[in-house]
């Protein structure tokens, strides 16, 4: 059983989405930490960009090149400008579904309502906002 210490906001609604979409049993601690903390055992691992690579590592599931896959995990999220054209021709940022896609959809759907300019990000997040998986992983942090 994993132990998600959540925080508030997009890191925290990433990693809720991917214990989800991995079909992980996982308990949410009642009390918020500043930043997301998952604790296996005794071993703590923080942050959202490590603990999305150890689920993904964990599961052998939508792990892309990790070294690609930086700059997605990142604290600080690219601009929609560089996801518009890093998905144009493709349903997702590396073309299959990844944590990448579970990292940024977050800070994305924030911004939903200035997607118009942004064709590609708009289809993208409509895509994402309409799995089942998704949506728990977003509402996780409020459990």
């Amino acid at each position: 059983m994993i132990e998600f210490h959540a925080g508030i906001g997009p890191d925290s609604q990433a990693i809720g989405i991917a214990l989800e979409e991995m079909f992980l049993d996982y308990v949410v601690a009642p009390a918020r930490a500043p930043i997301p903390v998952t604790v296996v055992g005794n071993a703590r691992l923080p942050g959202a960009g490590n603990v999305l690579l150890a689920l993904a590592r964990k599961t052998n599931h939508f792990l892309p090149d990790a070294a690609a896959a930086a700059q997605w995990l990142g604290k600080t999220p690219p601009a929609l400008d560089v996801l518009e054209a890093e998905l144009a021709g493709r349903d997702y940022i590396f073309g299959v579904y990844t944590i990448a896609d579970m990292a940024m959809y977050p800070h994305v759907a924030a911004q939903r309502d200035g997607l118009s300019v942004f064709p590609n990000v708009a289809r993208w997040e409509q895509r994402l906002r309409l799995s089942p998986e998704v949506g728990r992983g977003m509402g996780a942090v409020s459990r």
